[in-house]
């Protein structure tokens, strides 16, 4: 691995654990001010929120407030990602961010018919929502959720250096294979193993599998990215391979942080 692929490697991984992160704490966040607002008082952990029974209607909005304001992340931040042109830390952050929430809800909503415990899964559950309803739903979540991942290549091509002019199509496909593994590969393998250590010393099943299965979609990202001929990088260096590394450290170290102190949970 040179010395711009180890750079790139660094940078994205801090930028994917940091984004991640960010995504969890701003949905469980939104689970315990919709429980405010409601009339409960909800104690948020970096990964769930512990709520009193407090009735069906006000269990499905608590529910629900969590993978909404997750697709509204999604949506937004891929909105800006894609009417900016920025190729530096905080714009592949901002990337990062959108795919995160939009995989966050439709991954709920893929996992509602066998994970009634679920945020979309204890709505359905408590609407009474037939199980061919739920199914339904989750198959065609599946179907969206690739195809919007997909539809994001080119955003990711904006980091990785064209190859030079002229090039032929292998070599142009080794450009991006070199580069694109450090920005998706690499973060999806080594932030699922670091978003999985911040959960110790207790970790829960779920802490260890819906790291690294929540972000398997980011493959479609990957083969999309690689295997269109129109996508061909971007013709300078993108800022991205020249910025400070303390950035995107402290962004991690940041997001980290504040994982760790919502660990012990905190009333409010």
């Amino acid at each position: 691995m040179k010395n711009d692929t180890r750079r790139l490697v660094f940078v994205a991984v801090c930028l994917y654990t940091a984004a991640f992160l960010v995504t969890v704490l701003l949905h469980e966040l939104a689970h315990a001010l919709m429980a405010l607002a409601v009339g409960v008082h909800p104690i948020l952990f970096d990964s769930h929120v512990d709520t009193p029974p407090a009735g069906p209607r006000r269990e499905i909005l608590i529910a629900l407030a969590g993978p909404v304001f997750s697709l509204v992340q999604g949506v937004i931040m891929l909105g800006i990602t894609v009417r900016g042109r920025g190729t530096g830390a905080g714009a592949l952050f901002g990337l990062f961010l959108g795919e995160f929430g939009i995989i966050n809800f439709l991954g709920y909503v893929m996992t509602g018919p066998v994970v009634d415990y679920g945020d979309i899964g204890q709505a359905e559950k408590l609407l009474g929502v037939p199980l061919a309803a739920a199914i339904a739903a989750a198959v065609a979540a599946a179907v969206v959720v690739t195809l919007a991942v997909r539809a994001t290549a080119p955003l990711f091509m904006r980091f990785v250096p064209a190859a030079a002019p002229g090039a032929p199509p292998d070599v142009v496909k080794a450009q991006k294979r070199r580069y694109l593994r450090p920005l998706l590969v690499w973060p999806w393998l080594l932030g699922s193993i670091l978003i999985t250590a911040l959960a110790w010393p207790v970790p829960t099943l779920l802490s260890l599998i819906y790291p690294p299965l929540s972000s398997m979609v980011l493959g479609a990202a990957f083969g999309a990215a690689v295997g269109r001929a129109d996508l061909l990088g971007a013709p300078a260096a993108p800022a991205l391979m020249r910025g400070p590394l303390w950035r995107p450290l402290l962004a991690l170290g940041i997001a980290a942080a504040a994982s760790r102190l919502l660990a012990t949970g905190v009333r409010l």
